[in-house]
């Protein structure tokens, strides 16, 4: 080898025709009475050939001359005047070796080099990974398999008339009770409310839909969905079953974007981009109209649900940023689809939000103000049929900062909510100004917190705070613990284990409405419970290769003050395991959530019967099939989900009359409600299939991608139905409205 390279060499120094460049010049070589020196630099421990070592001349007189060697570790040094040289070899991770030489001119002289391994020696640098202030503008959107824990969540969502306790009211009105079998309808989902979901700081009281027909959770305009089954940090309130955080993400601001899909279930539209140099939007909106299963169901479609949210981010300057953000949801059923008189139970949220987000010196500071709006509606039937409605109002104020503290960090704040409940009865076809039964009840959360993060040991990070509430139903300031402490196993495991003490309000479901004798201005209203939980949490998160993280969770809460039973206490405990592949052709995740609830009575566990549990399962998978064709397959199941009894407007309802009551009695709740063996048994199973393939296309200067695709609803036949009503002949409940294998075409564009 030696002799080839010498050959190589010699031929390139001798050759008339040959040049090189140098500076961005070209020159001849070689230049007379000058030499050339040469050879060769390898590792002394191993002889390996060393790429990329530099190598150096110097002397007296002389400009230092300079190369670096190639992959085998050869360097060539031209145009050596002659004199005696000093030359150097240096590679970053070995040690440095010189040598003199005598330079003759017209020669070529070969000098190698065995360098000695020495690793190269670096400070240590620690990166501590912390979750802050939500960020600011940030236009990447959510994977769908980063919302995994969340859609597990999500089966567990419940109706608008069990989220305000419209169901307890209707029973309780006269001419209904004891209620009969076949005059409810059937309603998946748990009667308390002891959920807190906030979407860009605004407080949301029901923002998932419960038909399933479409996605609960839009990936497309989410930037995270962050879910605290246990141990949230001290700056969240209220939460008493699992905490989860709503972020959208932000317009694309450089130029205009748009997408739209439709097909014969359901439409969504997007659009977002710059209001000037600062200034960008982003607007969202869903439906699922139902008009293409004409051609499928004998019945009319009985469901409907549309939701709509819209972004402005505004920077005042680099950084200081204001967004805006409102959204609304809407969702209803129809009752009586068999009957002659067509009414529907219907639900929405209107929520919105302002918030600032900057930095002051070394503080990260975020100011929200937001509001909510919670209202539905319930149609009562009889003689004089009824309308029954609950709000629910939420306006919240909260400031968090965030900053660097003695080798931490250090997050303050507070918060002050002001919560109203409304429930009213009138007469259907009327107005709110002849409201024959109303009730309301309000109440002032005002809250301050601090809490600090420490890395105490190199693989273990603390952090503990304490929240302190005043709730004006309740005298006294109440003190809320948080603490969490998290060891790094290895470079890609970490143990956490949190714990945390939980308060809110709750509705008294005992005084529900209040019918009036006289103006409807008399009626007092329900009592707000306080309730608690205390949460502890013991979780594992491991990252393997392929982009494939892991994430396992363990809880026990125990529950005060509900009074969902004849008991004060509850306690729950179960697990979460979610699965989830990033990276690759192959995406997807599996989550999974296991829980058992039971009743406490005193220091003693009840007997068995008092036990329940509950299953949940939400999986997915996307990848490419062949020639761009891509799919895409989702997967929901619940078994043990709670149902809700709604009562159903019948024309042939007991006659009953408000004007003849003497006195202004408060409606407790009645003991006689529907048999347990009518209510439903059978699991939710939801599988979807879909299979689309992505085509570029262009309209003058206007270039899109659109894509086609066909959709399987419904694809083994298994789809288990929201809404159940009794069926005298049967002596069961029964699906509302069965949903058949369902072939849906549809287009998205994207511009």
């Amino acid at each position: 080898m030696r002799l080839l390279l010498a050959a190589l060499i010699f031929l390139g120094s001798v050759a008339p025709a040959s040049s090189q460049r140098v500076g961005g010049a070209t020159r001849v070589q070689p230049v007379a009475g000058t030499a050339m020196v040469w050879g060769q630099v390898r590792s002394e421990q191993t002889g390996a050939p060393l790429r990329f070592a530099v190598v150096e001349m110097i002397g007296a007189g002389l400009e230092p001359i300079s190369a670096s060697t190639d992959i085998s570790g050869v360097y060539v040094l031209r145009d050596v005047p002659p004199g005696r040289r000093l030359i150097r070899a240096m590679h970053i991770d070995h040690a440095p070796n010189e040598v003199q030489i005598l330079v003759a001119a017209d020669k070529q002289h070969v000098v190698d080099f065995d360098l000695e391994f020495r690793p190269l020696r670096l400070s240590p640098v620690t990166a501590d990974g912390i979750r802050g202030l939500p960020g600011t503008r940030d236009t990447v959107p959510a994977r769908d398999s980063e919302l995994g824990p969340a859609n597990v969540r999500v089966l567990e969502s419940t109706p608008g008339v069990a989220e305000l306790g419209l169901s307890e009211s209707a029973r309780d009105v006269p001419g209904h009770e004891p209620i009969d079998p076949a005059d409810v309808l059937y309603v998946r989902g748990g009667a308390a409310d002891l959920k807190l979901v906030m979407l860009n700081g605004a407080p949301v009281y029901a923002p998932f839909h419960i038909g399933g027909l479409i996605q609960a959770l839009d990936a497309s305009v989410l930037r995270s969905a962050t879910l605290y089954a246990g141990g949230a940090p001290a700056r969240y309130d209220g939460g008493l079953s699992y905490v989860m955080d709503l972020e959208t993400r932000s317009g694309r601001s450089p130029a205009t974007h748009a997408e739209l899909g439709v097909d014969m279930l359901a439409a969504r539209a997007i659009g977002e981009g710059p209001i000037g140099p600062d200034v960008s939007y982003l607007i969202a909106a869903r439906t699922v109209h139902g008009n293409g299963t004409a051609f499928f169901m004998d019945e009319a479609f009985p469901y409907g649900y549309g939701d709509a949210v819209a972004r402005v981010d505004i920077a005042a300057a680099p950084a200081h940023v204001f967004t805006v953000t409102g959204f609304r949801n809407h969702e209803r059923v129809t009752l009586d689809t068999v009957g002659a008189q067509r009414e529907s139970a219907s639900w929405g949220n209107q929520a919105g939000s302002l918030r600032y987000r900057g930095a002051i010196g070394l503080s990260e500071v975020l100011a929200t103000v937001s509001t909510g709006r919670f209202r539905t509606l319930l149609p009562l039937g009889g003689i004089r049929p009824l309308v029954t409605e609950g709000t629910a109002d939420r306006s919240r104020a909260a400031f968090d900062m965030e900053r660097p503290f003695a080798g931490g960090r250090l997050f303050v704040g507070g918060s002050f909510d002001r919560i109203e409940f409304e429930h009213r009865a009138y007469p259907q076809g009327g107005s709110r100004d002849s409201t024959v039964a109303a009730s309301t009840a309000d109440g002032n959360i005002a809250g301050l917190y601090v809490e600090a993060a420490y890395t105490l040991l190199p693989r273990l990070r603390v952090r503990a705070g304490m929240r302190a509430d005043h709730f004006s139903a309740v005298s006294g300031l109440w003190f809320a613990p948080r603490v969490s402490a998290t060891v790094l196993l290895t470079d890609r495991a970490s143990l956490t284990l949190s714990g945390g003490r939980y308060r809110q309000y709750v509705r008294a479901p005992a005084e529900s409405l209040v019918f009036l004798g006289a103006a409807p201005d008399s009626g007092s209203g329900p009592v707000l419970n306080l309730a608690a939980a205390t949460h502890v949490v013991l979780g594992l998160s491991q990252d393997f290769d392929d982009g494939i993280r892991l994430g396992l969770e363990g809880f026990f809460k125990e529950f005060e003050g509900l009074q969902t039973s004849s008991t004060q206490r509850t306690a729950a405990s179960g697990l979460d395991l979610w699965l989830r592949r990033h990276a690759g052709d192959v995406t997807g995740w599996l989550g999974y959530s296991l829980a058992w609830v039971w009743a406490v009575e005193a220091q003693s566990i009840r007997p068995a019967q008092a036990f329940s549990g509950r299953h949940l399962v939400s999986a997915g998978l996307a990848g490419p099939i062949i020639a761009g064709t891509v799919f895409d397959v989702r997967i929901n199941y619940g078994a043990g989900l709670p149902y809700t009894a709604i009562p159903e407007p019948e024309i042939a309802s007991p006659v009953f009359g408000v004007s003849a009551r003497p006195s202004v009695p408060v409606l407790t709740e009645s003991s006689d409600v529907v048999p347990l063996d009518t209510e439903p048994h059978e699991p939710y199973l939801r599988i979807d299939a879909q299979v689309s393939r992505t085509f570029d296309g262009a309209f003058g200067d206007l270039a899109f991608d659109w894509m086609p695709y066909l959709k399987v609803i419904n694809a083994l036949n298994r789809r288990d139905a929201i809404f159940y009503h009794y069926n005298r002949d049967v002596g069961q409940a029964q699906p509302l409205a069965h949903l058949p294998i369902v072939p849906i075409v549809g287009m998205e564009m994207k511009f």
